[in-house]
């Protein structure tokens, strides 16, 4: 397949499948949010609507809303449907049937237990429809006795009899039915409807995901894991069940299996002789796990017993190879964290002391620390085991010494420490530990405090950590005593100002308008604009210090590119634009809710892409909580390949989004224009993608439908993530099923629950599309369910001209792991170090320095902005031309008023 390779075919027939979840609340079960019928996506001028034919339409084409709650029965309208008791043989049958679709057989046995214990039982006469072709989906039937025919387009295709399924899709979301189901004869048949599947998946996934959590939480061995770890952990653990009798674990047999007890009761023998019971919350096989030893003991099971696993393999998969390692950094992790003193410390500080870390056991009554040891000149972290000090006993995840090391006093101890059992401690010494941070301790802690509050700035939130440093360094530290004014109102900018300690207050035009205090900052917009006005006279209320960075150093350490791209975004950040203040230029995209307009402001001309939302369809569909949340998400997001929304208006007709105006093309169009990547590009963009999906994951966003239509390449060559209507808040896990169905984590089609992780799915499903121009599962299946059943039989396979020694096959394989954990190795961070990436300079990538694939060619709007700025048009009377004759075509029930105010964020 040559570079030349042109990416069409089957997957711009592909719908997208929208949440599917109304066992979740009533926002999320009819999220059909506007954002995504008017797309994000701004097009340029080369962009038509007919750009391509019909058959050749992208993955963003016509939807399925399946989040809609089912209100009324739309199907099997003529049977009679009772919760009639089923007897073994029915259950057998169901059973059986449940476990030959793909979909349902991944399901563990309570979930398919309690989905056959919640399905009804259907009469039905002849000659009845079941269910018509174009219909919404909404049940799933098993054929207990008579048959049924399927109809398409009116003549029969086949003709089914008892123990076979049908309907299985409208369990995942209500996408048309493709074909009609009519009785031949009097019929029974079992059925569930999908809101009653997902609520019965969701809420024995949800009891066993938290049952499962306070199970690790209550395990010593697992105390000294990260939360994030924890969570991988969970993913990996794998449920059995035993019966009466049967051996769980034998006496001298190789073990590498970890196992907690969720049900029952089990025996533990040593030599034939009982030496305990253990029952739920128990555990045994703890130290397979670190040292994978023969069994010292035979564990069987009394009654029916539930367990939960882990092997040795998966935990290294999950956490890495050596677990001993990772528990001790965890536990000193954990130590400094708890440190008043120490948890100032940068990540790469700390981790460097670490390193730095010697380490020795002492056992019980030995002396750890002997009295007239010097206060101030060491650090020891208690790792295992406990010691007794002078007041207390100091137990794991404690730090002795850390609050001395910041004193000038070398006061010596007045007593030993002493181990109480088996201890090991971590030492380190304040020279080796002055070395790992660059400097003395409290001035070190000093700059951290600057740097942290940099990071907060709007406007240098683009900028490097390397560069970020430079800035501290450069900050001067200034004192003012009470009321001395540290400038005034109209006075020429040239120092930006961050408060180390004290009050401020701010007046304008000699009236004080508001007090600011400690880590707070003002006069930021002096570093881009040397002679800019001051806007208002701060002065000192009482002593302060402050930070100071002046525009000279600050153009010292930033070049002109980084100050274009700072003054674009200074210039996204302007919330002070008004409605009246822009100016109609074109219609850029028309959709079910609103329209997209390219607007200019009438003086700066700064470009904007201004959506509109009409009122009225925001009732008639009951989106109110979703336009809520669109809002919320995208002011939660400032990064530079993010599009940003500036601010939102409303009147009595309209919602209104002011957004960034991205010109570009969508990198689905990229990619057809470039053909195959080579690795170069392509490690180009999936790092690009890496940095806009830590961004959203550190916000606890989920994004759900990561594919080429979502992603535009701006004018620069960069790529800006666009069109949030899908994304959502996510604490823990959610069940909806949401997103492109090429593009789906077998998690959401399986419906047992899913973290951020998804989206790491959809990456490694990317990458596979950069390198080799096609999606690793049902590249040439157009039905949903056949993608499906290709991601869940998880075949995947590399082209033979993939060279050997390339490393993006293990990154495209820890991607796209079924086991969600393994996908980013354990953290962002590990997945950044994948050989794949080794010697990537991420820095040059977020200040846009790396040289990029590809650069869309865009007409100039040189012309169009000409003619709008000299008939200067009304914004408004625009807009209403757009709107008229719009319908608003809803066929539900009477929509519900909103609360009063409910708009009242915009």
């Amino acid at each position: 397949m040559g570079s030349s390779c042109m990416r069409i075919g089957k997957k711009d027939f592909e719908p997208q499948i929208l949440p599917a979840d109304p066992s979740n609340d009533k926002d999320e079960a009819k999220q059909l949010i506007s954002q995504q019928s008017t797309n994000l996506k701004i097009l340029d001028e080369e962009r038509k609507f007919t750009r391509h034919s019909p058959a050749k339409i992208k993955h963003k084409a016509p939807k399925v809303d399946a989040r809609k709650s089912i209100d009324d029965n739309v199907e099997a309208l003529t049977a009679v449907i009772s919760d009639k008791p089923k007897s073994p043989l029915d259950r057998k049958m169901i059973l059986e049937t449940l476990n030959s679709h793909f979909i349902l057989k991944n399901l563990d046995n309570e979930s398919i237990n309690l989905v056959v214990e919640n399905m009804k039982l259907y009469e039905i006469g002849p000659r009845e429809v079941i269910f018509d072709q174009g219909s919404p989906g909404q049940c799933f039937y098993v054929l207990c006795t008579g048959r049924v025919e399927l109809l398409i387009n009116g003549h029969r295709k086949d003709v089914l009899k008892p123990g076979v399924g049908f309907g299985e899709l409208a369990l995942l979301d209500d996408r048309p039915r493709s074909g009609t189901v009519r009785t031949i004869e009097r019929c029974t048949l079992w059925g569930v409807d999908r809101v009653t599947f997902k609520d019965a998946v969701k809420r024995v996934n949800a009891l066993n995901h938290e049952e499962n959590k306070r199970f690790i939480d209550s395990i010593p061995l697992f105390n000294a894991l990260m939360p994030n770890q924890k969570d991988a952990l969970l993913t990996s653990l794998v449920t059995q069940w035993w019966n009466n009798g049967q051996k769980i674990v034998k006496e001298g047999d190789e073990g590498d299996l970890f196992y907690i007890i969720k049900q029952g009761i089990v025996s533990c023998t040593e030599k034939g002789r009982e030496i305990r019971q253990m029952t739920k919350g128990d555990y045994f096989g703890e130290i397979a796990l670190l040292y994978n030893t023969k069994r010292t003991a035979t564990i069987a099971a009394i009654d029916e017993v539930k367990v939960v696993s882990i092997g040795r393999e998966a935990l290294i998969e999950v956490l890495g190879n050596n677990l001993e390692q990772i528990l001790y950094r965890n536990t000193l992790r954990i130590a400094v964290e708890k440190s008043n003193t120490l948890k100032g410390l940068s990540k790469e500080q700390k981790e460097l002391i670490f390193d730095n870390m010697k380490v020795k056991t002492f056992y019980p009554g030995e002396v750890v620390i002997p009295r007239e040891t010097l206060k101030g000149n060491n650090l020891w972290v208690v790792t295992k085991g406990s010691i007794r000090g002078p007041k207390s006993v100091i137990e794991i995840f404690a730090c002795i010494g850390d609050d001395e090391l910041f004193s000038e006093g070398n006061e010596p101890y007045a007593v030993d420490f002493i181990a109480e059992l088996d201890t090991v401690v971590a030492h380190i010494t304040k020279e080796e530990i002055e070395k790992c941070t660059g400097g003395r301790l409290s001035e070190v802690q000093v700059n951290n405090e600057a740097m942290e509050i940099l990071k907060t700035v709007q406007l240098l939130r683009g900028l490097t950590q390397p560069k970020l440093a430079q800035l501290v360094q450069a900050l001067k530290e200034i004192q003012f005593i009470d009321q001395e004014v540290i400038f005034n109102q109209n006075d020429i900018g040239h120092s930006f100002y961050i408060i180390k300690s004290g009050k401020v207050s701010v007046a304008i035009d000699g009236v004080n308008i508001r007090m600011i205090g400690k880590h707070d900052y003002f006069g930021e917009r002096s570093l881009l604009f040397h002679d800019t006005q001051r806007s208002a006279t701060v002065v000192a209320n009482g002593p302060v210090a402050c930070w100071v960075l002046n525009y000279t150093d600050f153009w010292s350490i930033v070049d002109e590119r980084i100050r274009s791209q700072l003054m674009k975004r200074i210039e996204l950040q302007d919330d002070t634009i008004s409605f009246n203040e822009l100016l109609p230029v074109k219609l850029l995209g028309k959709g079910n809710f609103g329209s997209v307009y390219l607007a200019a402001h009438k003086t700066k001309r700064t470009l904007y892409a201004l959506k509109t939302v009409l009122r009225e369809k925001i009732q008639a569909y009951e989106i109110y909580e979703n336009i809520l949340l669109e809002r919320r998400i995208m002011l939660q997001l400032d990064h530079c390949m993010v599009v940003k929304l500036v601010k939102t208006f409303k009147d009595d007709t309209r919602l209104y989004f002011l957004m960034e105006y991205v010109r570009g093309l969508d990198l689905f169009d990229v990619l057809r224009n470039m053909g195959l990547l080579n690795e170069n590009d392509a490690k180009f963009y999936t790092a690009c993608l890496c940095c806009i999906l830590e961004h959203l994951h550190e916000r606890e966003l989920i994004y759900r439908d990561l594919k080429p239509e979502n992603v535009m390449i701006d004018e620069e060559g960069y790529p800006k993530l666009i069109d949030f209507g899908t994304a959502k808040f996510v604490h823990g896990r959610t069940y909806t099923t949401v997103g492109t169905p090429h593009y789906m984590a077998p998690e959401i089609i399986v419906g047992s629950g899913y973290s951020a992780l998804v989206d790491w799915w959809s990456l490694g499903i990317m990458v596979y599309e950069f390198i080799f121009g096609s999606v690793p599962f049902g590249e040439e299946e157009d039905e949903p369910y056949e993608v499906y059943q290709r991601i869940l039989e998880h075949r995947l396979q590399f082209p033979n001209t993939l060279d050997p020694t390339s490393q993006v096959k293990p990154l495209i394989q820890q991607l796209l792991s079924k086991s969600p954990a393994i996908r980013t190795g354990g953290s962002t961070e590990k997945l950044r170090e994948h050989k794949w990436f080794r010697n990537f300079n991420w820095d040059q990538l977020l200040l846009k320095q790396k040289r990029v694939p590809y650069i869309p060619k865009l007409k100039t709007l040189e012309n169009e902005l000409n003619n709008a700025f000299k008939s200067q048009k009304n914004l408004m009377e625009v807009i209403m031309k757009y709107e008229k004759g719009d319908r608003v075509e809803v066929t539900r029930k009477k929509p519900k008023l909103p609360k009063p105010n409910w708009d009242s964020e915009f």
